[in-house]
């Protein structure tokens, strides 16, 4: 006997909660080849009243096979790509200097991804955070060994995956939504053309985010496919995905929750049977973990104490900051404006007992749960897009609740998805009357086009507006300098953001710098010696090379006095600070006092001790001390203590070895405050 199989329907987009006045029906109508459902038995606008087959439907297996029009599809992933052409240009920015620049085994190419595969996310940065985020990493490898440093190919990739991203969900919308191409195709546009996901593509380490959510999205077609088939050959292929996203990152954890919640939305299955569905993913999950366990020995990490990127935990209002935190990631789905790279201290203060977007953001915490629970009684469109915003904002709230981490528009990735299914839900609930009932066989295109046309007219305005935002936020991301200096109308409280732009500003000193001292190597090597006029044009360049120099100093010097007025005890601000009287405006002692100052509020920051190296074994040579050439070389040897892969201090330490044969451990306090 052949199965029964279950109604495949979805409720439609603008039904509202049954009321027990309305007509019942026996069941769901279900569509008959070659003939609509009686619309009669139920009223246009208004869902069949469910009763307790909600949570105990038939889960038979195959479902219906779903079919797909490929206008959509295309239609996203053309977009997607077309979004980002303004990137291709782009160079390394934030980042994507330390995840490839500064990634020895990734500039190994395919020789380094052995070590990429047991090695932490920011190794190479002396921070243990716990990331272990081989595959994005192991990509930028393989670009390094056939393009080298050409941030144009990681753009374009970058690029062509967020495409194949609009691709994948493109063809998952129309399997969710049966029958309604045009809603599935709207809320496929709010996802690629929101521009949240600026950080995400035009951001090259961001391909990690695009990995995950792509092979997410995979990962739900294809256990799709398997319950239209019931193959478990795509079962298989379901859980290579979900590992390969685990590889991307190990956030991707919270997907275990969409496959149920996939299946009870959209395939009509009960909750038991959703949920023992999950069995061979949580094999994968384990395995991988383990797998992180064993590569690189911690699942957890030990974040840093660090005002800058941790202040909530040194202040203990992890709770109530993650509530305001809530209203800041609504806010910013529904109005992505302004938009800025960094939300580091103090750019959005701590929450508390008194603050008024803390209990906004409790409140509406608490009313988007019960919302959420009526929207998973009834089977409601809303319904699933609140749940997919809480699974896929987990990571990014669970960060400032377990951390004391900060705000970043990168964790909202996944989460417009989900505002993108309430969007198109309301505006539909609002403006088309009669919309498409996914249990009859589908209308006329002319017909749908008519009963859309308000909500097309208004979603070409929205997408729009959110396409036009997101290719002009794409110029922010040219390079360090672009970006760092458009954060800082928007976000001037930020210690970072001063930061970023003084260390701009420590780069064009240091290249005015060099053309000054090129001029004078170029002057002095003139043969069999440089004239008189030679001499005053080459002095009139210097002294205007010295010049500028000495303003980008002093700007540098303005955004670093800023940053430490906002965090008394930053660091890497001081390290500016001394670098600056270093290289560009020549004062040793001032930078031997903020090196040290630097080494007094971030002890572990190897630079600041080998460029103290460098400064005493100058002084050494010069003065023939030797007991400053042993402090140079305690320096060195500290910078690779506190950071063991730090290689200008190995380096160093070497030479200095070398020519000298000194090589000292440990120092003296007397002589380390002698000078």
């Amino acid at each position: 006997m052949a199965k029964k199989k279950q109604v495949q329907g979805y409720e439609n987009p603008r039904s509202v909660a049954p009321k027990p006045s309305l007509p019942t029906t026996n069941g769901p109508a279900k569509s008959v080849a070659g003939r609509p459902a009686d619309t009669n038995q139920r009223p246009l606008g208004r869902s069949i009243p469910e009763t307790t087959t909600n949570l105990s439907a038939s889960s038979d297996l195959p479902i219906d096979k779903r079919p797909i029009e490929w206008w959509s599809p295309l239609i996203l992933a053309l977009l997607g790509v077309a979004l980002y052409i303004n990137t291709f240009g782009h160079q390394y920015a934030l980042d994507d200097i330390a995840a490839v620049g500064q990634n020895l085994f990734v500039k190994k190419g395919i020789a380094g991804i052995p070590d990429l595969l047991r090695t932490e996310f920011w190794h190479f940065s002396n921070i243990s955070l716990g990331y272990y985020r081989p595959l994005s990493l192991i990509t930028f490898a393989l670009e390094q060994e056939y393009f080298k440093d050409n941030p144009n190919i990681s753009h374009m990739i970058n690029a062509g995956l967020y495409g194949l991203t609009g691709l994948t969900i493109g063809i998952l919308l129309q399997k969710w939504l049966t029958n309604q191409p045009i809603t599935a195709f709207l809320i496929g546009l709010v996802f690629i053309a929101h521009p949240l996901h600026t950080e995400i593509v035009a951001n090259i380490k961001g391909r990690d985010e695009i990995l995950s959510f792509l092979f997410i999205s995979l990962m739900l077609l294809a256990y799709w496919r398997y319950l239209e088939t019931k193959q478990w050959g795509w079962t298989i292929g379901a859980c290579v995905s979900l590992y390969l996203a685990f590889l991307s990152k190990e956030s991707s954890i919270v997907s275990l929750a969409l496959i149920p919640a996939m299946q009870y939305w959209f395939a009509r299955r009960n909750v038991w049977q959703s949920l023992i569905s999950i069995w061979p993913f949580l094999i994968v999950a384990a395995l991988f973990f383990y797998q992180k366990q064993k590569m690189i020995g911690t699942l957890s990490g030990t974040p840093p104490i660090d005002w800058a990127n941790y202040p909530y935990a040194i202040e203990k209002t992890q709770k109530s900051t993650m509530f305001k935190f809530l209203e800041y990631y609504i806010r910013l789905l529904i109005l992505p404006h302004p938009l800025v790279y960094d939300y580091s201290y103090n750019v959005i203060p701590s929450g508390g007992k008194g603050d008024l977007l803390t209990w906004a953001g409790f409140f509406t915490f608490v009313g988007l749960i019960w919302l959420a629970w009526k929207g998973f009684i009834k089977r409601t469109l809303w319904g699933f897009g609140i749940f997919w915003f809480f699974v896929t904002m987990a990571p990014g709230l669970g960060f400032i609740w377990i951390r004391g981490g900060i705000f970043a528009e990168r964790f909202s990735y996944a989460a417009v998805m989900g505002f993108g299914f309430v969007l198109v839900w309301a505006l539909q609930k609002l403006l088309v009357r009669n919309p498409v009932d996914s249990t009859n066989s589908s209308p006329s295109t002319k017909s749908s086009l008519v009963r859309y046309a308000p909500l097309l007219g208004l979603m070409a305005v929205v997408v729009g507006l959110y396409s036009f935002k997101t290719v002009e936020r794409n110029r922010d991301w040219e390079n360090n300098f672009v970006l760092f200096n458009s954060a800082l109308p928007y976000a001037p409280n930020s210690c970072q953001v001063q930061r970023h732009v003084a260390n701009e500003w420590i780069e064009k000193g240091l290249k005015d710098r060099a053309k000054a001292d090129s001029i004078a190597n170029a002057t002095n090597a003139i043969k069999p010696k440089p004239s008189l006029d030679q001499i005053k044009k080459a002095q009139i360049l210097i002294d205007t090379n010295v010049a500028h120099a000495n303003i980008h100093g002093r700007w540098a010097l303005d955004h670093l006095q800023q940053s430490t007025r906002i965090y008394p005890n930053f660091g890497e601000a001081y390290f500016s600070m001394a670098y600056v009287f270093q290289k560009i405006t020549p004062n040793v002692d001032s930078a031997k006092y903020y090196y040290k100052q630097t080494i007094r509020a971030a002890n572990a920051y190897a630079p600041a001790y080998n460029n103290l190296g460098v400064i005493y074994q100058g002084e050494g040579l010069a003065q023939n001390n030797r007991q400053k050439l042993e402090l140079a070389s305690y320096y060195y040897n500290r910078s690779m203590v506190v950071n063991p892969a730090y290689v200008d201090g190995q380096n160093n330490r070497a030479n200095l070895q070398k020519a000298t044969g000194i090589d000292v451990r440990f120092m003296p306090d007397s002589v380390i405050n002698k000078y």
